[in-house]
Protein backbone atom coordinates (compact mmCIF):
# COMPACT_ATOMS: atom_id res chain seq x y z
CA UNK A 1 0.00 0.00 0.00
CA UNK A 2 1.74 3.36 -1.03
CA UNK A 3 1.32 6.77 1.05
CA UNK A 4 -0.62 8.32 -0.95
CA UNK A 5 -3.44 5.06 -0.73
CA UNK A 6 -3.09 6.08 2.39
CA UNK A 7 -4.08 9.26 2.05
CA UNK A 8 -6.88 7.97 0.35
CA UNK A 9 -8.21 6.20 3.14
CA UNK A 10 -7.43 9.32 5.28
CA UNK A 11 -10.37 11.43 3.51
CA UNK A 12 -12.68 8.24 3.30
CA UNK A 13 -12.75 7.89 7.12
CA UNK A 14 -16.78 8.32 8.10
CA UNK A 15 -17.49 11.05 10.46
CA UNK A 16 -17.57 8.24 13.31
CA UNK A 17 -14.10 7.01 12.52
CA UNK A 18 -12.76 10.80 12.72
CA UNK A 19 -14.73 11.50 16.26
CA UNK A 20 -13.28 8.23 17.71
CA UNK A 21 -9.67 9.45 16.78
CA UNK A 22 -10.49 12.88 18.05
CA UNK A 23 -11.45 11.43 21.22
CA UNK A 24 -8.20 9.39 21.99
CA UNK A 25 -6.24 12.52 21.24
CA UNK A 26 -7.92 14.41 23.53
CA UNK A 27 -7.10 11.95 26.00
CA UNK A 28 -3.94 11.69 25.75
CA UNK A 29 -3.90 15.50 25.10
CA UNK A 30 -5.25 16.02 29.14
CA UNK A 31 -3.29 12.66 30.24
CA UNK A 32 0.46 12.71 28.77
CA UNK A 33 2.50 15.52 30.36
CA UNK A 34 4.93 16.22 27.42
CA UNK A 35 3.12 15.05 24.53
CA UNK A 36 4.57 15.77 20.94
CA UNK A 37 2.89 14.77 17.79
CA UNK A 38 5.45 11.55 16.52
CA UNK A 39 5.00 10.59 20.67
CA UNK A 40 1.23 10.87 20.46
CA UNK A 41 1.38 8.92 16.88
CA UNK A 42 3.01 5.99 18.63
CA UNK A 43 0.80 6.20 22.18
CA UNK A 44 -2.11 5.97 19.33
CA UNK A 45 -0.48 2.87 17.78
CA UNK A 46 0.11 1.06 21.05
CA UNK A 47 -3.46 2.22 22.39
CA UNK A 48 -4.79 0.04 19.20
CA UNK A 49 -2.27 -2.72 19.82
CA UNK A 50 -2.96 -3.19 23.42
CA UNK A 51 -6.65 -3.13 22.97
CA UNK A 52 -6.77 -5.21 20.36
CA UNK A 53 -4.68 -7.84 22.43
CA UNK A 54 -7.09 -8.01 25.14
CA UNK A 55 -10.16 -7.48 22.90
CA UNK A 56 -9.97 -8.70 19.99
CA UNK A 57 -10.76 -5.37 18.68
CA UNK A 58 -9.86 -2.08 17.20
CA UNK A 59 -10.25 1.00 18.59
CA UNK A 60 -10.68 2.86 15.13
CA UNK A 61 -9.62 1.85 11.55
CA UNK A 62 -7.25 4.05 11.75
CA UNK A 63 -4.56 2.86 9.01
CA UNK A 64 -0.92 2.28 10.21
CA UNK A 65 2.29 2.10 8.24
CA UNK A 66 5.71 0.70 8.87
CA UNK A 67 7.92 3.57 8.61
CA UNK A 68 11.65 3.94 9.01
CA UNK A 69 10.85 5.51 12.10
CA UNK A 70 8.29 2.69 13.57
CA UNK A 71 4.24 2.32 13.06
CA UNK A 72 2.93 5.79 11.84
CA UNK A 73 -0.73 7.23 10.90
CA UNK A 74 -0.78 9.45 8.21
CA UNK A 75 -5.10 10.62 8.77
CA UNK A 76 -3.82 11.50 12.68
CA UNK A 77 -2.00 15.02 11.35
CA UNK A 78 -5.48 15.73 9.72
CA UNK A 79 -7.59 15.37 12.77
CA UNK A 80 -4.65 17.14 14.74
CA UNK A 81 -5.75 19.98 12.51
CA UNK A 82 -9.15 20.44 12.91
CA UNK A 83 -9.00 19.56 16.45
CA UNK A 84 -6.95 23.29 16.31
CA UNK A 85 -9.03 24.52 14.49
CA UNK A 86 -12.03 23.88 16.84
CA UNK A 87 -9.75 24.51 19.25
CA UNK A 88 -10.49 21.14 21.19
CA UNK A 89 -6.52 20.82 21.43
CA UNK A 90 -4.08 23.67 21.51
CA UNK A 91 -0.60 23.67 21.15
CA UNK A 92 2.15 24.79 24.13
CA UNK A 93 5.76 25.63 23.80
CA UNK A 94 7.76 23.56 26.28
CA UNK A 95 11.57 22.54 27.44
CA UNK A 96 11.07 20.08 29.86
CA UNK A 97 11.62 16.80 27.66
CA UNK A 98 14.44 15.40 28.58
CA UNK A 99 15.74 13.77 24.97
CA UNK A 100 18.39 16.10 23.63
CA UNK A 101 18.78 18.47 22.44
CA UNK A 102 18.17 19.67 26.08
CA UNK A 103 18.15 23.17 24.82
CA UNK A 104 15.83 23.42 22.13
CA UNK A 105 12.21 23.77 22.54
CA UNK A 106 9.48 22.20 21.53
CA UNK A 107 5.98 22.43 20.44
CA UNK A 108 3.54 20.07 22.44
CA UNK A 109 -0.36 19.23 22.39
CA UNK A 110 -2.56 19.60 25.07
CA UNK A 111 -6.39 19.68 25.57
CA UNK A 112 -8.77 21.63 26.65
CA UNK A 113 -10.31 18.87 29.13
CA UNK A 114 -11.15 15.73 29.79
CA UNK A 115 -13.98 13.82 27.48
CA UNK A 116 -13.56 10.17 28.70
CA UNK A 117 -16.99 9.68 29.50
CA UNK A 118 -16.64 9.63 25.50
CA UNK A 119 -15.38 6.41 25.60
CA UNK A 120 -15.74 3.20 26.63
CA UNK A 121 -15.12 1.16 29.37
CA UNK A 122 -12.61 -1.13 27.56
CA UNK A 123 -11.58 1.67 25.73
CA UNK A 124 -10.91 3.97 28.71
CA UNK A 125 -9.19 0.53 30.73
CA UNK A 126 -6.76 0.15 27.40
CA UNK A 127 -6.12 4.45 27.43
CA UNK A 128 -5.32 4.26 30.89
CA UNK A 129 -2.91 1.35 30.76
CA UNK A 130 -0.84 3.25 27.95
CA UNK A 131 -0.73 6.04 29.60
CA UNK A 132 0.56 3.96 33.13
CA UNK A 133 3.18 2.18 30.81
CA UNK A 134 4.20 5.32 28.56
CA UNK A 135 2.88 8.62 29.29
CA UNK A 136 5.88 9.23 31.28
CA UNK A 137 8.68 7.67 28.96
CA UNK A 138 11.05 9.36 26.64
CA UNK A 139 10.02 9.40 22.79
CA UNK A 140 12.74 7.48 22.54
CA UNK A 141 11.74 5.39 24.59
CA UNK A 142 8.13 4.68 23.22
CA UNK A 143 10.10 4.23 19.73
CA UNK A 144 12.30 1.85 20.75
CA UNK A 145 9.52 -0.55 22.00
CA UNK A 146 7.26 0.11 19.03
CA UNK A 147 9.79 -0.32 16.59
CA UNK A 148 10.53 -4.35 18.31
CA UNK A 149 6.54 -5.33 18.19
CA UNK A 150 5.64 -7.83 16.28
CA UNK A 151 3.09 -6.14 14.37
CA UNK A 152 5.41 -3.44 12.89
CA UNK A 153 8.82 -5.65 12.08
CA UNK A 154 7.01 -8.35 10.38
CA UNK A 155 5.33 -5.74 8.26
CA UNK A 156 7.17 -4.58 4.92
CA UNK A 157 8.49 -0.99 4.42
CA UNK A 158 5.88 1.22 3.42
CA UNK A 159 3.07 -1.44 3.78
CA UNK A 160 0.13 -1.35 6.21
CA UNK A 161 0.39 -2.76 9.67
CA UNK A 162 -2.34 -6.13 9.87
CA UNK A 163 -3.05 -5.89 13.11
CA UNK A 164 -6.33 -8.38 13.02
CA UNK A 165 -3.60 -10.59 10.48
CA UNK A 166 -2.31 -11.79 13.63
CA UNK A 167 -4.63 -14.09 16.60
CA UNK A 168 -5.22 -11.84 19.59
CA UNK A 169 -3.04 -12.65 22.40
CA UNK A 170 -2.14 -10.57 25.57
CA UNK A 171 1.24 -11.62 24.61
CA UNK A 172 0.95 -9.67 21.56
CA UNK A 173 2.15 -6.40 23.44
CA UNK A 174 5.33 -7.83 24.41
CA UNK A 175 8.81 -6.80 22.66
CA UNK A 176 12.47 -7.69 24.05
CA UNK A 177 14.43 -5.40 26.31
CA UNK A 178 17.43 -4.38 24.92
CA UNK A 179 19.42 -6.51 26.89
CA UNK A 180 17.36 -9.08 25.86
CA UNK A 181 18.25 -8.35 22.54
CA UNK A 182 21.70 -8.08 23.28
CA UNK A 183 21.90 -11.89 24.58
CA UNK A 184 20.47 -13.28 21.34
CA UNK A 185 22.60 -11.22 19.53
CA UNK A 186 25.70 -12.75 21.56
CA UNK A 187 24.02 -16.10 20.83
CA UNK A 188 24.01 -15.30 17.39
CA UNK A 189 27.37 -15.13 16.85
CA UNK A 190 28.94 -17.10 20.11
CA UNK A 191 25.76 -20.07 20.72
CA UNK A 192 27.67 -21.07 23.78
CA UNK A 193 26.58 -18.07 25.27
CA UNK A 194 23.93 -17.73 27.60
CA UNK A 195 20.31 -16.77 26.99
CA UNK A 196 18.01 -16.64 30.06
CA UNK A 197 14.69 -17.12 29.92
CA UNK A 198 12.18 -16.73 26.84
CA UNK A 199 10.34 -13.88 26.66
CA UNK A 200 8.16 -11.41 24.55
CA UNK A 201 5.35 -12.86 22.03
CA UNK A 202 4.72 -16.54 23.14
CA UNK A 203 2.53 -19.30 24.85
CA UNK A 204 3.27 -19.84 28.33
CA UNK A 205 4.93 -22.62 28.48
CA UNK A 206 6.76 -22.51 24.95
CA UNK A 207 10.57 -21.97 25.57
CA UNK A 208 11.21 -19.69 22.37
CA UNK A 209 9.06 -17.17 21.65
CA UNK A 210 8.44 -15.72 17.94
CA UNK A 211 9.81 -12.08 19.07
CA UNK A 212 13.20 -14.17 19.72
CA UNK A 213 13.01 -15.93 16.30
CA UNK A 214 12.40 -12.48 14.93
CA UNK A 215 15.63 -10.80 16.84
CA UNK A 216 17.69 -13.78 15.45
CA UNK A 217 16.71 -12.72 12.06
CA UNK A 218 17.63 -9.15 12.60
CA UNK A 219 20.87 -10.32 14.08
CA UNK A 220 21.54 -11.93 11.28
CA UNK A 221 20.99 -9.59 8.85
CA UNK A 222 23.03 -7.02 10.92
CA UNK A 223 20.62 -5.02 12.49
CA UNK A 224 21.90 -3.69 15.85
CA UNK A 225 20.21 -4.71 18.98
CA UNK A 226 20.03 -0.80 19.97
CA UNK A 227 19.07 0.54 16.25
CA UNK A 228 15.81 0.61 14.57
CA UNK A 229 15.56 -2.30 12.76
CA UNK A 230 17.03 -1.43 8.62
CA UNK A 231 13.81 -0.89 6.47
CA UNK A 232 15.33 -3.15 4.56
CA UNK A 233 14.72 -5.97 6.62
CA UNK A 234 11.69 -5.64 7.94
CA UNK A 235 8.85 -8.27 6.91
CA UNK A 236 8.08 -11.66 7.61
CA UNK A 237 5.12 -14.01 7.79
CA UNK A 238 4.23 -13.89 11.41
CA UNK A 239 1.26 -16.61 11.25
CA UNK A 240 3.47 -19.25 9.24
CA UNK A 241 6.01 -18.89 12.47
CA UNK A 242 2.97 -19.67 14.88
CA UNK A 243 1.85 -21.97 13.00
CA UNK A 244 5.24 -23.75 13.50
CA UNK A 245 5.28 -23.46 16.74
CA UNK A 246 1.86 -25.47 16.69
CA UNK A 247 3.71 -28.66 15.29
CA UNK A 248 6.14 -28.69 18.25
CA UNK A 249 3.63 -31.82 20.61
CA UNK A 250 4.09 -34.98 21.75
CA UNK A 251 1.37 -36.52 19.52
CA UNK A 252 1.53 -39.06 16.83
CA UNK A 253 -0.47 -38.22 13.25
CA UNK A 254 -3.19 -39.60 13.88
CA UNK A 255 -3.80 -38.32 17.24
CA UNK A 256 -1.74 -40.86 19.69
CA UNK A 257 0.66 -39.94 22.15
CA UNK A 258 4.46 -40.54 21.68
CA UNK A 259 7.45 -39.63 23.14
CA UNK A 260 9.60 -36.84 21.59
CA UNK A 261 12.72 -36.27 22.95
CA UNK A 262 14.35 -32.59 22.92
CA UNK A 263 16.38 -32.63 20.01
CA UNK A 264 12.85 -34.70 18.36
CA UNK A 265 11.29 -31.08 19.17
CA UNK A 266 13.75 -28.86 17.93
CA UNK A 267 14.27 -30.95 14.33
CA UNK A 268 10.11 -30.49 14.59
CA UNK A 269 10.63 -26.79 14.83
CA UNK A 270 13.29 -26.12 12.46
CA UNK A 271 11.60 -28.14 9.98
CA UNK A 272 8.46 -26.72 10.02
CA UNK A 273 10.31 -23.41 10.17
CA UNK A 274 12.31 -24.24 7.11
CA UNK A 275 9.15 -24.81 5.38
CA UNK A 276 7.44 -21.81 6.18
CA UNK A 277 9.93 -19.94 4.43
CA UNK A 278 8.98 -16.97 6.62
CA UNK A 279 11.97 -14.78 6.16
CA UNK A 280 12.90 -13.34 3.07
CA UNK A 281 16.94 -13.15 3.83
CA UNK A 282 19.07 -16.01 5.41
CA UNK A 283 16.09 -18.23 6.17
CA UNK A 284 18.33 -21.57 6.70
CA UNK A 285 20.19 -19.56 9.36
CA UNK A 286 17.49 -18.49 11.32
CA UNK A 287 16.05 -22.19 11.41
CA UNK A 288 19.30 -23.37 12.77
CA UNK A 289 19.53 -20.67 15.77
CA UNK A 290 15.93 -20.97 16.44
CA UNK A 291 16.17 -25.20 17.04
CA UNK A 292 19.59 -24.18 19.09
CA UNK A 293 18.05 -22.06 21.16
CA UNK A 294 14.89 -24.05 21.70
CA UNK A 295 17.58 -27.10 23.14
CA UNK A 296 19.29 -24.07 25.01
CA UNK A 297 16.17 -23.41 26.96
CA UNK A 298 16.21 -27.39 27.58
CA UNK A 299 19.79 -27.64 29.13
CA UNK A 300 21.96 -28.70 25.91
CA UNK A 301 25.13 -26.60 25.10
CA UNK A 302 27.14 -25.90 21.68
CA UNK A 303 30.84 -25.63 21.06
CA UNK A 304 31.60 -23.21 18.74
CA UNK A 305 34.45 -25.54 16.89
CA UNK A 306 32.23 -28.23 16.48
CA UNK A 307 29.45 -26.21 15.36
CA UNK A 308 31.91 -24.24 12.71
CA UNK A 309 33.49 -28.53 11.63
CA UNK A 310 30.15 -30.22 11.20
CA UNK A 311 27.77 -28.29 9.44
CA UNK A 312 24.10 -29.91 8.65
CA UNK A 313 24.18 -31.74 5.25
CA UNK A 314 20.62 -30.55 4.59
CA UNK A 315 17.78 -29.37 6.11
CA UNK A 316 14.91 -32.04 6.33
CA UNK A 317 13.92 -33.49 9.38
CA UNK A 318 16.07 -36.51 10.06
CA UNK A 319 19.14 -34.70 8.88
CA UNK A 320 18.04 -31.85 11.28
CA UNK A 321 17.53 -34.39 14.16
CA UNK A 322 20.96 -35.62 13.66
CA UNK A 323 22.81 -32.55 13.47
CA UNK A 324 21.59 -31.22 16.65
CA UNK A 325 22.08 -34.54 18.25
CA UNK A 326 25.41 -34.51 17.13
CA UNK A 327 26.75 -31.18 17.94
CA UNK A 328 24.46 -30.32 21.07
CA UNK A 329 25.57 -31.94 24.77
CA UNK A 330 22.88 -32.11 27.50
CA UNK A 331 24.02 -30.25 30.82
CA UNK A 332 23.44 -31.19 34.04
CA UNK A 333 20.17 -30.18 35.19
CA UNK A 334 22.34 -28.15 38.22
CA UNK A 335 24.48 -26.26 35.56
CA UNK A 336 21.67 -25.58 33.09
CA UNK A 337 19.56 -23.93 36.07
CA UNK A 338 22.36 -21.62 36.87
CA UNK A 339 23.00 -20.73 33.13
CA UNK A 340 19.43 -19.75 33.06
CA UNK A 341 19.83 -17.44 36.34
CA UNK A 342 23.19 -15.95 35.10
CA UNK A 343 20.51 -15.22 31.54
CA UNK A 344 18.26 -13.88 33.67
CA UNK A 345 20.72 -11.57 35.83
CA UNK A 346 22.62 -10.15 33.30
CA UNK A 347 19.21 -8.31 31.83
CA UNK A 348 18.72 -6.66 34.98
Amino acid sequence: MSYSDVMEIDYAMDEEERDALKNLIVYFGCTVPHLQEVKLNKLIYIAHLYHYSNHGQLLTKTPFLSFSYGPHAPAIRSVINEQLESSAIYLEISRTETDPPYSNPCIIIRSCELKDEKLSDPCLNTMKKVVKDWGNKTFRQVLDYTTRTIPFISTTYRDHIDLIGIQPSRGLEGALSLPERIRLHRFVQTPEEAVGQASGYSSESYPVSINEVAEIYLALCGDLPEKIPSREHLGFNVQAILEAFATVNNKNENGTEKHLTDIDKAAQLSDSLLNSRSFRHYNDEVVLRSGMLFLKRYGYSFDREVLEENPPEGHDYETLREWFGRVSVKLDAGFSNSLSQCGSQSGK
